[in-house]
Protein backbone atom coordinates (compact mmCIF):
# COMPACT_ATOMS: atom_id res chain seq x y z
CA UNK A 1 0.00 0.00 0.00
CA UNK A 2 2.62 2.46 0.50
CA UNK A 3 4.45 1.79 -2.06
CA UNK A 4 1.75 3.76 -3.67
CA UNK A 5 1.58 6.66 -2.03
CA UNK A 6 4.93 8.28 -3.95
CA UNK A 7 2.45 8.55 -7.23
CA UNK A 8 1.60 12.10 -5.13
CA UNK A 9 3.74 13.78 -6.99
CA UNK A 10 4.50 11.87 -10.39
CA UNK A 11 5.79 12.81 -14.01
CA UNK A 12 5.21 11.54 -17.04
CA UNK A 13 6.89 7.87 -17.47
CA UNK A 14 9.51 8.22 -19.37
CA UNK A 15 11.57 5.39 -21.82
CA UNK A 16 13.62 2.89 -19.51
CA UNK A 17 12.40 4.00 -16.30
CA UNK A 18 10.44 2.00 -13.75
CA UNK A 19 7.11 3.59 -13.46
CA UNK A 20 6.20 5.45 -9.85
CA UNK A 21 4.93 2.18 -9.03
CA UNK A 22 7.88 -0.04 -9.38
CA UNK A 23 9.71 2.66 -7.50
CA UNK A 24 10.18 2.00 -3.38
CA UNK A 25 8.53 4.47 -1.55
CA UNK A 26 9.04 5.23 2.50
CA UNK A 27 6.95 6.99 4.77
CA UNK A 28 7.67 7.91 8.33
CA UNK A 29 5.08 9.96 10.83
CA UNK A 30 5.49 10.82 14.10
CA UNK A 31 2.16 10.55 14.90
CA UNK A 32 1.94 6.92 13.47
CA UNK A 33 0.43 4.64 10.55
CA UNK A 34 -2.68 3.20 10.39
CA UNK A 35 -4.14 0.42 7.96
CA UNK A 36 -7.41 -0.25 7.56
CA UNK A 37 -7.21 -3.58 5.41
CA UNK A 38 -11.24 -4.05 5.43
CA UNK A 39 -11.72 -0.38 3.97
CA UNK A 40 -8.31 -0.12 1.61
CA UNK A 41 -7.19 2.98 3.52
CA UNK A 42 -4.32 4.18 5.03
CA UNK A 43 -3.52 6.60 7.63
CA UNK A 44 -0.60 8.56 9.58
CA UNK A 45 -0.29 11.79 11.09
CA UNK A 46 2.31 13.82 12.58
CA UNK A 47 4.86 15.09 10.66
CA UNK A 48 4.51 12.87 7.62
CA UNK A 49 7.62 12.11 5.33
CA UNK A 50 7.20 10.10 2.21
CA UNK A 51 10.18 9.64 0.39
CA UNK A 52 10.60 8.54 -3.31
CA UNK A 53 13.92 8.50 -5.31
CA UNK A 54 12.25 11.49 -7.56
CA UNK A 55 10.28 13.00 -4.87
CA UNK A 56 9.74 14.14 -1.19
CA UNK A 57 6.21 14.83 0.52
CA UNK A 58 5.49 16.39 3.41
CA UNK A 59 2.68 17.06 5.22
CA UNK A 60 1.04 16.98 9.00
CA UNK A 61 -1.05 13.97 7.54
CA UNK A 62 -1.67 11.41 4.34
CA UNK A 63 -4.71 9.68 3.42
CA UNK A 64 -4.39 7.05 0.80
CA UNK A 65 -7.65 4.55 -0.65
CA UNK A 66 -6.58 1.68 -2.52
CA UNK A 67 -8.31 -1.02 -4.33
CA UNK A 68 -6.02 -3.98 -4.58
CA UNK A 69 -2.53 -3.31 -5.51
CA UNK A 70 -3.41 0.15 -7.13
CA UNK A 71 -4.30 3.47 -5.84
CA UNK A 72 -7.35 5.52 -6.04
CA UNK A 73 -6.78 8.66 -4.21
CA UNK A 74 -3.96 10.56 -1.83
CA UNK A 75 -4.98 13.28 0.71
CA UNK A 76 -1.99 14.89 1.64
CA UNK A 77 -3.36 17.44 4.79
CA UNK A 78 -2.03 20.58 6.41
CA UNK A 79 1.47 22.70 5.73
CA UNK A 80 2.09 20.34 2.48
CA UNK A 81 5.20 20.94 0.43
CA UNK A 82 6.48 18.61 -2.41
CA UNK A 83 9.96 18.79 -3.69
CA UNK A 84 11.81 17.21 -6.51
CA UNK A 85 15.61 17.08 -7.33
CA UNK A 86 15.87 19.15 -10.28
CA UNK A 87 14.38 22.38 -8.07
CA UNK A 88 11.00 22.41 -7.93
CA UNK A 89 9.02 22.63 -5.30
CA UNK A 90 4.98 23.14 -4.66
CA UNK A 91 3.19 24.02 -1.47
CA UNK A 92 -0.47 23.84 -0.24
CA UNK A 93 -2.68 23.30 2.72
CA UNK A 94 -4.16 20.61 1.28
CA UNK A 95 -2.68 18.13 -2.05
CA UNK A 96 -5.24 15.27 -3.31
CA UNK A 97 -3.63 12.83 -6.07
CA UNK A 98 -6.05 11.17 -8.18
CA UNK A 99 -5.10 7.78 -9.94
CA UNK A 100 -7.47 7.52 -12.72
CA UNK A 101 -7.72 11.22 -13.53
CA UNK A 102 -3.81 11.58 -13.50
CA UNK A 103 -4.06 14.47 -11.40
CA UNK A 104 -2.69 16.33 -8.57
CA UNK A 105 -5.01 18.72 -7.08
CA UNK A 106 -2.90 21.94 -4.73
CA UNK A 107 -5.56 23.70 -2.72
CA UNK A 108 -5.23 26.56 -0.47
CA UNK A 109 -2.69 28.82 -1.19
CA UNK A 110 -1.22 26.58 -3.44
CA UNK A 111 1.93 27.71 -5.17
CA UNK A 112 3.97 25.78 -7.64
CA UNK A 113 7.63 27.23 -8.21
CA UNK A 114 11.17 26.37 -10.51
CA UNK A 115 12.91 26.50 -14.22
CA UNK A 116 12.16 30.53 -13.47
CA UNK A 117 8.30 30.10 -13.06
CA UNK A 118 6.49 31.20 -10.14
CA UNK A 119 2.62 29.77 -9.95
CA UNK A 120 0.38 30.83 -7.15
CA UNK A 121 -3.51 30.79 -6.34
CA UNK A 122 -6.49 29.32 -4.69
CA UNK A 123 -6.27 26.07 -6.36
CA UNK A 124 -3.69 24.62 -8.73
CA UNK A 125 -4.07 21.56 -11.26
CA UNK A 126 -1.43 19.44 -12.56
CA UNK A 127 -2.37 17.27 -15.17
CA UNK A 128 0.75 14.73 -14.98
CA UNK A 129 0.04 13.20 -18.67
CA UNK A 130 -0.32 16.11 -20.58
CA UNK A 131 2.00 17.83 -18.18
CA UNK A 132 0.12 20.94 -18.26
CA UNK A 133 -0.83 23.21 -15.13
CA UNK A 134 -3.89 25.06 -14.36
CA UNK A 135 -4.42 27.81 -12.06
CA UNK A 136 -7.85 28.42 -10.65
CA UNK A 137 -9.45 31.05 -8.36
CA UNK A 138 -9.80 34.67 -8.30
CA UNK A 139 -6.37 35.65 -6.73
CA UNK A 140 -4.37 33.75 -9.52
CA UNK A 141 -0.55 35.01 -10.36
CA UNK A 142 1.98 33.60 -12.88
CA UNK A 143 5.61 35.16 -12.87
CA UNK A 144 8.59 33.80 -15.35
CA UNK A 145 12.32 35.22 -15.10
CA UNK A 146 14.27 34.53 -18.01
CA UNK A 147 17.24 32.61 -17.67
CA UNK A 148 16.60 31.77 -14.21
CA UNK A 149 17.43 28.10 -13.56
CA UNK A 150 18.11 28.10 -10.09
CA UNK A 151 16.36 26.75 -7.19
CA UNK A 152 12.59 28.56 -5.94
CA UNK A 153 12.75 29.85 -2.37
CA UNK A 154 13.00 27.53 0.30
CA UNK A 155 9.37 26.02 2.00
CA UNK A 156 9.49 24.90 5.24
CA UNK A 157 12.41 21.82 5.54
CA UNK A 158 10.73 18.70 6.12
CA UNK A 159 11.53 17.40 9.31
CA UNK A 160 13.66 14.69 9.87
CA UNK A 161 12.31 10.76 11.33
CA UNK A 162 12.71 10.09 14.82
CA UNK A 163 15.78 8.51 15.78
CA UNK A 164 15.34 5.33 17.51
CA UNK A 165 14.69 5.63 21.29
CA UNK A 166 17.30 4.45 23.80
CA UNK A 167 16.12 2.84 26.56
CA UNK A 168 16.39 4.28 30.14
CA UNK A 169 18.38 1.63 31.85
CA UNK A 170 20.59 3.68 34.00
CA UNK A 171 21.28 3.39 37.41
CA UNK A 172 21.20 6.23 39.77
CA UNK A 173 24.29 8.00 40.90
CA UNK A 174 26.20 8.19 44.42
CA UNK A 175 24.59 11.55 44.58
CA UNK A 176 21.01 10.76 43.35
CA UNK A 177 20.99 7.98 46.05
CA UNK A 178 19.93 8.62 49.83
CA UNK A 179 22.55 7.80 52.51
CA UNK A 180 22.69 4.71 54.31
CA UNK A 181 20.61 4.75 57.18
CA UNK A 182 18.46 7.84 56.65
CA UNK A 183 14.67 7.75 55.40
CA UNK A 184 13.82 8.11 51.98
CA UNK A 185 11.97 11.80 51.29
CA UNK A 186 8.37 12.23 51.66
CA UNK A 187 6.23 14.43 49.04
CA UNK A 188 4.58 16.63 51.88
CA UNK A 189 1.74 18.92 49.87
Amino acid sequence: MFMVLGLLASVPAQKNKPSARDRPVEMTARGGLTVDLKRNLGLAKGDVVIRRDDVLVCCDEAEAKYAGDKVERITCRGRVVILRPDGTSASADVAIFEAVRDKLELKGRARVQGRGTDLSGDQIIYDVARDQLEVVGSRSRFKFVPGDMGPPAPLRPCPPPDPPRAEATSKPTAAQRPAPGSAPESKAK
